[in-house]
């Protein structure tokens, strides 16, 4: 199997009071997961992901399929646990993860003995370091990278926009996921780094390549990008794990179509490449022609030799496309009552909880809902709490900006009362 060497680091930053991000990173598979739920559900969510996936990738010989496949597990187990655990009601996570396939599992004969397959779902990023160059090897699945690929604001823009940790797709939130993954090939000298947003959101990319490349020890690198995503504010849990490889084939030159990254949507598909290993060596449609038959609009005839046989051919198949219809209709039902009964779950925990945050006109103001809203779920104003932004201290302004959650109206306005300065000009004209 290729040479790795890998090291990680997290932390939970300087204003979160605990760290719901976990990691991994054993030699065969590397992940790192940013919970979100309140109750530490979070914490659970994270935990879950993790476990799930390093259990797959720990059995005999894993294939391409299992990283996925573990990601879709990991989806509805923690959807499962969030339907009947109160506690962790509307918990979730994102998930980037790494895997080291070998392609004798495959049943592949090369002189390359392994690849990597990537797989993520959320706003937790892949980065990779070939050349001296970082590419963003994954796509975040975020309110503010819709925009930024419909044009409406650049990538600089999105870095503080405050609508930012907003998420279009977690594990937990519905019983299916779409996971996004990409067989990647070994090529020596690359250096991976995942993260969650909690480096990425102090921590800019050029900083970031820079801080990477002077140290040549992955667990070195991991533990300065955490100890500088600190240093910057540390507003997030921040987890980082950096993977290196040592054995590989000699990488592409600079500049080339060989191995590519995602690093937006194809805008022409709206599609993110995916491993596809169906079998496309059969080529046949049900528009073409076998053998003695001919297709006439998706149904085979006889041989147009045997006019007198074709009319009764041609109309055999009318019960069994009848029976068709009736079975598309029930089956259609019940995939409206699956997705009725999924989307009532989903709108009460996108309405649940509290969290104080600024308005357009920087009041200090109370809203009810998710923080980090999914879909078209916004929250709504539950109360003004007289307070605005120009009278806050710059400690108490951070505070608000990190719209922490609160279960109740009044415990949100006792945050308001009890955690939160005015500056020292108001203190002093009492205002």
């Amino acid at each position: 199997m290729a040479e790795l060497a890998w090291g990680a680091a997290t932390d939970a930053g300087q204003i979160r009071a605990s760290n719901e991000d976990h990691l991994w990173a054993d030699g065969q598979l590397f992940a790192v997961a940013d919970g979100m739920g309140g109750h530490q559900a979070g914490e659970v969510a994270s935990a879950l992901a993790v476990s799930r996936l390093s259990s797959a990738l720990a059995q005999p010989d894993p294939t391409a399929d299992a990283l996925v496949a573990a990601i879709e597990d990991a989806n509805r187990e923690i959807f499962a646990a969030s339907a009947t655990d109160p506690d962790q009601q509307g918990m979730g996570t994102t998930i980037t993860a790494l895997a080291l396939i070998s392609r004798a599992t495959d049943g592949e004969d090369t002189d390359d003995d392994a690849y990597l397959v990537l797989g993520n779902v959320g706003d937790s990023r892949t980065y990779r370091i070939r050349h001296g160059v970082l590419e963003q090897v994954t796509v975040d699945h975020s309110y503010v990278q819709e925009l930024v690929a419909g044009g409406h604001i650049s990538p600089a823009e999105a870095r503080t926009h405050p609508r930012r940790n907003i998420v279009t797709r977690a594990l937990g939130i519905e019983p299916e996921i779409e996971v996004d993954s990409w067989r990647v090939e070994l090529y020596r000298g690359d250096r991976y780094i995942l993260c969650s947003d909690g480096l990425v959101d102090e921590v800019p990319d050029d900083d970031i390549l820079e801080i990477a490349t002077s140290h040549s020890d992955p667990t070195e690198a991991a533990r300065a990008l955490v100890d500088t995503a600190n240093a910057n504010g540390g507003h997030d849990n921040i987890s980082v794990v950096v993977v290196d490889v040592i054995d590989g084939a000699e990488p592409p030159p600079p500049n080339t179509e060989a191995d590519p990254v995602a690093t937006g949507w194809d805008e022409s598909t709206d599609e993110i490449p995916v491993i596809d290993d169906s079998d496309t060596d059969d080529e046949t449609t049900p528009a073409e022609s076998v053998e003695g038959e001919t297709a006439v609009d998706g149904e085979t005839v006889g041989d147009s030799a045997d006019t007198e046989n074709a009319e009764t051919d041609a109309a055999a198949p009318a019960r069994p496309r009848r029976r068709s219809r009736l079975w598309t209709f029930i089956l259609g039902i019940g995939a409206a009552a699956v997705l009725v009964f999924g989307s009532a779950i989903f709108a009460a925990w996108a309405r649940s909880g509290y969290f104080v945050d600024f308005d357009n006109d920087d009041r200090v103001v109370v809203y009810k809902g998710q923080p980090s809203t999914i879909l078209w779920f916004n929250p709504t104003v539950s109360a003004d709490t007289g307070r605005i932004r120009d009278a806050l201290d710059e400690r108490s302004i951070e505070l608000v900006e990190d719209r922490f959650r609160f279960d109740s109206l009044a415990a949100a306005e006792r945050f308001v009362t009890e955690r939160l300065e005015l500056a020292e000009d108001d203190r002093r004209t009492g205002s």
